[in-house]
């Protein structure tokens, strides 16, 4: 059956030593049905699978902070140029870049004058299947960075487990 279910962090994430003194995290698990697919794979899945209505809260979104002076990310599925295997670390991937790369885990960031956003796409085998877990973890920076994230830490979790439902995996 289709999931996508909260999770405890991964202790196996490149991510988890983050979480120190991260301000927001948060991880979603599901089912991996080919357990084949590279981590990049996965995440292209994902993003070619994000929902219109997503879409155009990423819309609203760059148009409002464009006039705060923070960073236009563009769109869920934009700048995804090369096949799977061409990714590395420094590349940019749907509005993230890549951070860090290996066979399980493809980490991705934002960075900005508000806050750092890390997100994970994991490969994990876990309890008796296979399964790919998104993590998220955010540092603010100053007022606008929580300020921003009042809105986002509740759109957020709509938003992954949405993408991860219609995600082909």
């Amino acid at each position: 059956m289709k999931a996508a279910t909260p999770t405890n962090f991964p202790a196996e994430s490149g991510l988890y030593a983050a979480l120190v003194d991260a301000d927001f995290h948060d991880s979603y698990a599901s089912p991996l049905g080919n357990p084949a697919l590279s981590p990049v794979e996965i995440f292209l899945r994902s993003s070619r699978a994000t929902p219109r209505w997503v879409e155009k809260l990423m819309a609203i979104r760059n148009n409002l902070v464009r006039q705060l002076g923070l960073k236009d990310v563009g769109a869920m599925r934009g700048a995804i140029v090369k096949p799977p295997e061409a990714y590395q670390v420094g590349d940019r991937l749907g509005i993230f870049s890549i951070v860090g790369l290996t066979g399980d885990e493809l980490l991705l960031g934002i960075d900005d004058s508000h806050l750092n956003v890390r997100v994970s796409v994991l490969k994990s085998v876990r309890h008796s299947g296979s399964n790919w877990i998104v993590s998220t973890v955010v540092h603010v920076h100053n007022w606008l960075g929580h300020a921003y994230m009042v809105p986002v830490s509740r759109i957020h979790p709509l938003v992954v487990k949405a993408m991860m439902l219609r995600t082909k995996v």
